[in-house]
């Protein structure tokens, strides 16, 4: 029956779309591509802010100034909610991708005790500084010193557009909780 499908032959009755936008509508969106369970629009974006695989917001560095650096995120969404072809639905399936993310660190400020004038003076033989060197700054604003701190996150964006079968997340649900 797949076979059939796939080579334009009718196997039986036809399932409709999703009743989102009405086929008249300027703005629909109707695939037009080969014939595939579950049809996906592929987009692209480039994120400013996005929530890691954690769901906490990071800033991600965009430098768009004369193509110097950007950071580009494929994204895929199923167009429908019911597969073609098969019994089920479309779900989009997430894939890891890692971002270059930013955020500002303030470090401690160091404690300057008032030390008698006794231990101003090292020990005879010590070779530790009585001084502590101020920490690196890479700026400074209303809370004070801070330092940019530059790394490497993880992020889970809709990667494909899949058919499920209605009956895989009961079986899957149930398993799980007879293990327990």
């Amino acid at each position: 029956m797949l076979y059939r499908a796939i080579n334009g032959e009718s196997a039986g009755p036809e399932r409709r779309e999703d009743p989102g936008l009405a086929p008249h509508t300027p703005h629909a969106h109707r695939y037009e591509g080969p014939p595939t369970p579950c049809p996906a629009r592929v987009e692209y974006a480039t994120p400013v802010f996005a929530r890691n695989y954690q769901g906490v917001w990071r800033y991600v560095v965009q430098i768009p100034y004369e193509g110097y650096f950007t950071q580009t995120v494929e994204v895929t969404r199923c167009m429908q909610s019911r597969c073609h072809y098969l019994e089920g639905g479309c779900l989009s399936s997430p894939r890891w991708l890692s971002l270059l993310v930013a955020e500002l660190h303030y470090p401690p400020r160091p404690a300057t005790p008032a030390t008698p004038l006794h231990q101003e003076f090292p020990a005879y033989g010590s070779t530790e500084s009585s001084s502590e060197k101020p920490p690196h700054c890479d700026g400074h604003d209303e809370l004070g010193c801070y330092q940019v701190r530059l790394y490497y996150d993880w992020f889970l964006v809709p990667g494909s557009c899949k058919c499920w079968r209605p009956d895989y997340f009961a079986r899957y649900v149930r398993r799980n909780q007879h293990e327990l």
